[in-house]
């Protein structure tokens, strides 16, 4: 597929599913909405870094600043979902979901009021101009080496990979994430405009698992800092088993994580 191609496809979709969302509440449309901004954010942060360092800085602060009041709506949809899977009594599920289904409904107006301000409705103008420019600086694929980008952002990530552990503070695994989740969608831009007979190998396999293992300790850690805003909220042995719960959780996957099966991709 045409490079040019799929960056204005993917632009396209961004805008009509951000029209929908002004109108709908629809947790897989907000999920669909936020992958698409991250391939564009991995696009610039991998491929636009070797075209133009300057233009890409700014153009991947302009995703980041559409994402930001999408994320935290998210993570309560996420949970809302777990919340069904706990193995407690049905009482407490329900006093559980209706309490992040109150602070969903509070942190949904902020977030719908973000979308629907000037400044937000400018910024996705901006996206949609300057991605119909024909001097738009990511269009400028030719200049890069594609096959060796996403070699080198491979052995960056497995180097990084080789230095966490168990002990490693959820920040730098939480960065570690993000960098491999753009990794991840890098390579999805690789293979479908890139990809030549150059040799480069990776294990897809593993790279899912990686994925999934960092995602499930961040979804954990989060729900663990949700449980925190609702704590009062809750009787004292409720609490305790609903953070043991998710501690166990987040400690199973980091040592999933940190097998020595899983330190190359």
């Amino acid at each position: 597929m045409d490079f040019r191609n799929w960056f204005e496809d993917r632009v396209i979709l961004v805008d009509k599913i951000y029209t929908r969302l002004l109108k709908e509440d629809d947790i897989e449309l907000l999920h669909q909405y936020r992958v698409n901004l991250r391939k564009l954010y991995a696009c610039s942060e991998v491929y636009g870094k070797e075209i133009d360092a300057k233009s890409s800085k700014e153009f991947s602060k302009l995703i980041k600043k559409l994402l930001k009041p999408t994320a935290l709506l998210r993570d309560l949809d996420l949970f809302l979902l777990d919340i069904k899977t706990l193995k407690c009594s049905d009482k407490l599920k329900n006093i559980l979901y209706n309490m992040i289904v109150l602070k969903r409904e509070m942190i949904f107006k902020t977030y719908r009021d973000r979308l629907k301000s000037d400044e937000y409705k400018n910024s996705i103008e901006i996206l949609l101009f300057i991605t119909k420019e024909s001097e738009f600086f990511i269009y400028a694929v030719d200049i890069i080496e594609p096959d060796k980008i996403i070699a080198d952002v491979q052995k960056k990530r497995e180097l990084e990979f080789s230095r966490v552990n168990m002990h490693t503070p959820f920040r730098e695994l939480h960065n570690l994430r993000k960098d491999f989740k753009k990794f991840r969608y890098a390579l999805e831009i690789y293979e479908q405009c890139f990809s030549s007979d150059k040799s480069f190998s990776y294990d897809a396999k593993k790279l899912k698992r990686l994925q999934d293992l960092f995602g499930a300790i961040q979804d954990n850690y989060v729900r663990l800092n949700l449980l925190k805003s609702i704590e009062d909220n809750l009787f004292y042995d409720e609490l305790l088993m609903l953070k043991s719960h998710y501690v166990i959780k987040l400690l199973s996957a980091k040592e999933e994580l940190f097998k020595g099966e899983n330190i190359e991709v």
